[in-house]
C-alpha cells in the first residue's frame, strides 16, 4: 500500500475530552530560560512553551476514561502521542525532553494509567502572575485612571484581545507601547522563505545516521533548492492539501529514518563481496527517491 500521508504512520491516542487551558490569555516567559542549555535546542523551547500555554491557569475538572480528574493550576492531562500531534516533534524527542524537564526540576509527571499522565509545571505560580500588565488593564477599563488599583485577574475583554491579536494594534494600545509590534513585525502571514541552513539543520537532526556535510557549499545549496522545486508538484499529485514545506520535509525524513533503515546501514553485498556504504544527504535530497518513498517502494523488505 502506498504511503500518501507520512504523518499517518503514527496516530495520537484519544483518552480524555478535549482539554483547553482555562482562563486563556497572557502567559509569562522568564528570560532566565535563555541561560539554560535547553534554549539552544529549538524543539526543547517549542515543547516547553507549548506546555506553559496548555497548562491550566485555574483548577478544572476533566472527564477521562477513569472518571473525573481535578486538574489544578499549572497542570494538564496529556500523553506523548498527543504532544507529538500538537507540536510535530518526534515521539522519541518528546520522550527525551520530558525526562530532561523532569530531571532538571522543571516538570513533575504522574502516571494516570497507561493512556495519559498528569503534568505539573514546577514553580508555575512563581512565573505566571495573575496580574495583568498595567498598560493593558487600563485600556480595559471604561474610565481609565492612573490611580485605579489593579484587579487580581485579567478582565475577560483583555483576555479575548490577547487571543485574537488582530485587534491588538496601534488603534487599541498607546503609540510606542511595548505591546505593539514594530513596523515590519506586524504581519505574521508573510510566506516563509526557504533557508538552506534550516534544511541542513533538519537533515542533521532527523537523519543523524546518514553521511552528512560539514559545510554548505554553493553546489549543495543549489541541490537543496532543486529538490524543493521538484518535490512540491510531487506532493501535490499525491494528494497533499498543504504545499510542500518544512513540516512535510521533516515528516519525509522521520519516515525514512524509521521505515527505510537500509539507507543508514553499511551492508555487505554477497554477490560482489563489497560493502555498500550508508547513504548521504545528496542521495536523500532526490525528488525521484521522495516519490518512491511516498509510494511505499523504498521500505525495508
Amino acid at each position: 500500500m502506498g504511503v500518501v500521508k507520512l504523518a499517518d504512520y503514527r496516530q495520537p491516542e484519544s483518552h480524555t475530552e478535549q482539554q483547553e487551558a482555562t482562563s486563556m490569555g497572557f502567559v509569562s516567559i522568564h528570560r532566565q530560560f535563555m541561560d539554560s542549555r535547553l534554549y539552544k535546542d529549538s524543539q526543547a523551547v517549542h515543547l516547553w512553551l507549548h506546555l506553559i500555554l496548555k497548562a491550566n491557569h485555574e483548577d478544572a475538572i476533566v472527564k477521562t476514561d477513569i472518571g473525573p480528574v481535578t486538574v489544578g493550576r499549572g497542570q494538564m492531562l496529556t500523553g506523548r502521542p498527543t504532544l507529538v500531534s500538537e507540536t510535530f516533534i518526534p515521539d522519541n524527542k518528546v520522550r527525551s525532553l520530558l525526562r530532561t524537564f523532569e530531571a532538571k526540576g522543571m516538570l513533575n509527571i504522574s502516571s494516570m494509567g497507561k493512556k495519559f499522565s498528569l503534568l505539573t509545571i514546577v514553580k508555575y505560580d512563581d512565573f505566571q502572575s495573575k496580574n495583568c500588565p498595567t498598560v493593558v488593564q487600563r485600556l480595559s477599563n471604561e474610565d481609565p485612571s492612573n490611580n485605579e488599583a489593579l484587579s487580581e485577574d485579567c478582565p475577560t475583554v483583555v483576555q479575548r484581545l490577547s487571543i485574537n491579536n488582530k485587534y491588538l494594534n496601534n488603534n487599541l494600545l498607546p503609540k510606542g507601547s511595548k505591546y505593539v509590534a514594530a513596523v515590519g513585525e506586524q504581519s505574521l502571514d508573510k510566506p516563509h522563505r526557504l533557508s538552506c541552513e534550516e534544511v541542513w539543520n533538519t537533515l542533521r537532526e532527523c537523519v543523524p545516521d546518514a553521511r552528512g556535510w560539514n559545510t554548505l557549499t554553493p553546489k549543495r545549496r543549489q541541490l537543496i533548492q532543486k529538490f524543493w522545486r521538484e518535490a512540491k508538484p510531487i506532493a501535490k499529485q499525491l494528494g497533499d492539501t498543504e504545499p510542500f514545506g518544512m513540516q512535510a520535509f521533516r515528516q519525509y525524513l522521520e519516515y525514512i529514518h524509521v521505515s527505510c533503515r537500509w539507507m543508514f546501514e553499511s551492508r555487505p553485498d554477497q554477490k560482489t563481496g563489497k560493502t555498500w556504504q550508508k547513504r548521504n544527504y545528496e542521495y536523500i535530497l532526490n525528488a525521484e527517491l521522495y516519490a518512491q518513498v511516498r509510494e511505499g517502494e523504498r521500505d525495508d523488505r
